[in-house]
């Protein structure tokens, strides 16, 4: 059994994706495999991936499913205790891995993250976006911010089985606060202070057929963390507050983008007086 699989789950994505997995042959540690979820694509993404070694174990999907599906299905293919996952477009620093795993052998934690720097399409660095939060228990921050980044995260495959959790077909706009957001309300997270992988930002990359269901999505993931956790919200009413606020601000982002301003200032409105930032955004 390999320490680590690395998730990586692709449709139509080959524009990067050499690139993508040798940032993942180039890690200092070296005891890992590739769960490749080929998602029914039809450009070459197939036959780059069919190019590597043992070490990436090529599955192609059926029937084209949903992000989250194909998360879900992927994962299902792992063979280690420790998962992380790298899209077609992102890359991983050369000792992700090894800073990482160091930090998390013998010990109890559930998930753990790390910073990033954000990357334009050509490789140019855009910012440094390093974590606010600290290792510990952190439901509690998550709700207030969330910031665990799919391409620095990494979870503990046994605590998913013991708490029946997984990526959730149903979500498809934030499949990561899904799932990790309900795993932190289970246990210990780990926080690398440095970014640990770049992450590539595209100028479309907010559909707006995504950004529509960030606000539902939002709503969903806080049910379940209450059905699944009973007694919760009640534990921390000012951060299941703060999270609500957040879809409905979500509401009117989407409802801005799309041009209905009316419903964006009456989405902002209802939330203006819960703290200075959305009441700012309010009357700006």
């Amino acid at each position: 059994m390999p320490k680590v699989s690395i998730i990586m789950n692709c449709h139509n994505g080959d524009k990067y994706l050499r690139e993508a997995i040798e940032s993942v042959y180039a890690q200092s540690f070296d005891d890992w495999e590739i769960i490749f979820w080929d998602n029914c694509s039809t450009d070459n993404s197939a036959a780059i991936a069919k190019s590597y070694d043992s070490k990436l174990l090529y599955f192609k999907s059926e029937v084209f499913t949903t992000l989250g599906a194909a998360r879900r299905l992927a994962l299902e293919k792992a063979n280690s205790d420790w998962a992380g996952f790298l899209d077609c477009d992102d890359l991983w620093m050369p000792d992700k891995l090894e800073i990482q795993m160091g930090s998390l052998e013998k010990s109890d934690f559930i998930i753990a993250y790390g910073g990033m720097i954000e990357i334009k399409e050509c490789g140019e660095k855009i910012r440094e976006v390093l974590p606010l939060h600290k290792t510990g228990y952190q439901l509690k921050d998550q709700l207030n911010q969330f910031e665990m980044h799919l391409v620095t995260a990494m979870i503990f495959l046994p605590a998913l089985k013991e708490y029946r959790l997984s990526f959730d077909d149903n979500v498809t706009a934030s499949e990561e606060y899904n799932l990790f957001v309900r795993l932190a309300a289970k246990g210990v997270v780990n926080v690398i202070a440095r970014p640990v992988a770049y992450y590539r930002v595209y100028d479309a990359s907010l559909s707006t057929k995504k950004m529509s269901k960030w606000s539902s999505e939002r709503r969903y993931t806080l049910e379940q963390l209450k059905s699944e956790n009973p007694g919760l919200e009640l534990k921390y009413p000012e951060e299941f507050k703060e999270a609500m606020a957040r879809a409905t601000y979500y509401d009117a982002r989407y409802a801005y983008h799309i041009g209905d301003i009316k419903s964006a200032k009456a989405s902002m409105k209802v939330i203006a007086k819960l703290n200075y930032k959305y009441r700012l955004l309010y009357l700006s």
